[in-house]
């Protein structure tokens, strides 16, 4: 006999080693088959979709639980049959409230609908797992929330104010027992007025739920055919173009170039080693005098005023020298750095106030990028490199460093700076090499994101050719000119034929020279009674006509022939034009 639970557990544990080696990229590299991306992909897809919907549910049951805590149902919890999960009266309530909703608004068909549109517009294969999504995902989440205090708030203040009177008289009264009597209070008010909130409750649950087939189709069309998230390795968000000089100008400006902090830390961490082995006996002399001066018992012996600002003077100094001989190095050593990565820029842009910075959305983008990523792997890199480094270190040397007591002051000092010494080269090593390594890789990071959409490149061409103020200007002119010569010509049309008061369409035909009538001028409205006026001015004929009006105005444009399927209609009217001249 065939046991099913042990298919069912082997099922299980496939099921979670394979969603752990698929999440990490170590794993899944860009040569994984893009059909395993593709069913990947699908299923998370629709994972979020399903996330979406039940979100609206669960701002449902939020809102019942808020409420609860405030009537006072809190201690009264029951198992919610739909879940298997403990809830909150109201909670439970307004939970099987939203599921006989949906079903009585057929959302469930509007959810059908939607996943089987979704096949139209997102492909098989492609995934809606990326970034931007999981900002507007995160949207959605937020405007849930909204919706559950939207749902309970109403009832929170009424709950709210009842205490505050009920405050109010405790302190007003202090012998009338409100304990007592509060509690059965805020539960009939509670109740009486989540009654009368029903009506709102069941809005704002249809209005919520007849907006899914607009949400799903909002995640759903921004897809890219190419998901990248954290569990995929390609990265393609259209932006195919390499960035134009301008825009790596206008970038350079905001102060938005490639830059490793790294080969900072790398350059100071050199020049420190240099100024150590170069100026440590200098410090270790200036220490002795300082000491000698300080513990020097002559000057005890004239202790006042004058001797306290001396030693206070003296002091500073000293310890101001010594500081100034490791600090100034260091610090040339890391504008240097900088000067080298990026050149000389002077820029305002980072330390601007802009809302835009507290927006949480940016800085979930942040959080959640590429970057931000390489930067983690990073870190974690060089503490690893940096902590095996002091080990194999503290591992070679340890003898001496348990024997170092044995030495003499003045051996011990030397043993010490050799032991420093020796730590810093090595470490300046490996950060030359991690700092060379970061460089290059945030230069190709940075040229990366500066790359632009193709409608982008078009768009900054048209921008480059002039102001847009000056080019809405001059196209203005233009149409005025265009008018004025529509104008011109409607003067010597042979017929204006009208609709008879929003449209107007001069036609103006030769026998004998034109091959067919030619529209030399149309318009609505404004335009329309403006060609009537001239047409009768100059004695043109004015012929209603207004399916033929129609047709003309939306299909033939100024000084284009009419088409041959109106050629019937336009020769009646002329024939009587022409009979009329005669």
């Amino acid at each position: 006999m065939i046991d099913t639970a042990y298919f069912l557990a082997l099922f299980y544990i496939s099921l979670r080693l394979t969603a752990f080696f698929l999440a990490v990229d170590m794993f899944f590299p860009t040569g994984t088959p893009r059909i395993l991306k593709g069913v990947l992909g699908l299923f998370m897809s629709f994972i979020v979709l399903g996330i979406v919907t039940n979100m609206i549910f669960l701002a449902a049951k939020f809102a019942g639980s808020w409420m609860d805590f405030h009537v006072g149902f809190m201690m009264t919890s029951i198992i919610d049959p739909a879940t298997d999960t403990q809830a909150t009266l109201l909670g439970n309530l307004n939970y099987m409230v939203a599921t006989l909703l949906f079903f009585m608004v057929n959302g469930h068909h509007l959810v059908i609908n939607s996943l089987i549109k979704s096949f139209n517009i997102l492909p098989i294969g492609t995934s809606i797992i990326y970034q931007d999504n999981m900002m507007r995902v995160i949207e959605i989440i937020i405007k849930c929330f909204v919706l559950g205090v939207k749902m309970a708030i109403p009832l929170v203040l009424v709950i709210l104010i009842t205490d505050l009177c009920l405050a109010l008289i405790t302190r007003t009264v202090p012998t009338i027992p409100v304990m007592l009597f509060g509690l059965p209070i805020k539960f009939l008010l509670g109740i009486f007025t989540y009654v009368l909130l029903l009506p709102m409750i069941f809005k704002l649950m249809t209005t919520a739920i007849d907006n899914l087939p607009g949400i799903f189709e909002n995640l759903i069309s921004i897809a890219q055919a190419i998901p990248i998230f954290f569990v995929f390795a390609d990265d393609k968000d259209g932006k195919t173009e390499e960035a134009t000089p301008k825009k790596l100008s206008d970038a350079k400006k905001k102060g938005q170039v490639a830059r490793s902090k790294d080969v900072n830390v790398a350059v100071t961490m050199v020049v420190c080693t240099f100024v150590v082995m170069a100026f440590s006996n200098l410090l270790g002399k200036t220490m002795k005098e300082i000491t000698i001066y300080f513990l020097s018992f002559e000057k005890l012996n004239h202790f006042n005023e004058l001797t306290i600002n001396n030693w206070i003077i003296t002091g500073i100094f000293n310890c101001g020298k010594v500081i100034m001989v490791f600090a100034v190095p260091i610090m040339i050593a890391g504008i240097v750095a900088s000067i080298m990565q990026t050149g000389l820029i002077f820029t305002k842009e980072p330390i601007k106030f802009s809302l835009g910075k507290l927006k949480p959305k940016n800085g979930f983008k942040q959080i959640f990028s590429k970057r931000s990523l390489l930067n983690l792997s990073k870190n974690v890199a060089v503490v690893i490199v940096i902590s095996y480094v002091a080990y194999l270190f503290i591992r070679d040397n340890y003898k001496e460093i348990l024997t170092i007591y044995n030495l003499t002051f003045p051996s011990m000092v030397l043993e010490i700076k050799n032991l420093v010494i020796d730590i810093f080269k090595k470490i300046c090593l490996i950060l030359i090499v991690i700092a060379a390594i970061d460089f290059y890789f945030q230069k190709k990071l940075h040229k990366k994101e500066m790359r632009m959409t193709k409608q982008e490149v078009k768009d900054e061409y048209k921008n480059m050719e002039g102001d847009p103020k000056i080019k809405s200007k001059q196209k203005q002119k233009q149409r005025e000119i265009g008018m004025q010569r529509m104008m011109q010509s409607v003067a010597n049309a042979t017929v204006v034929i009208t609709n008879p008061t929003h449209l107007a369409i001069a036609l103006k035909y030769e026998e004998g020279k034109d091959g067919a009538p030619v529209v030399v001028g149309k318009g609505a409205d404004y335009v329309a009674l403006k060609i009537k006026n001239i047409a009768k001015e100059n004695e043109v004929p004015i012929v209603e006509n207004k399916p033929l009006a129609r047709l003309m105005y939306e299909r033939v444009e100024i000084d284009q022939e009419i088409p041959q399927d109106l050629y019937q209609g336009v020769a009646e009217i002329l024939a009587v034009v022409m009979k009329l001249k005669k």
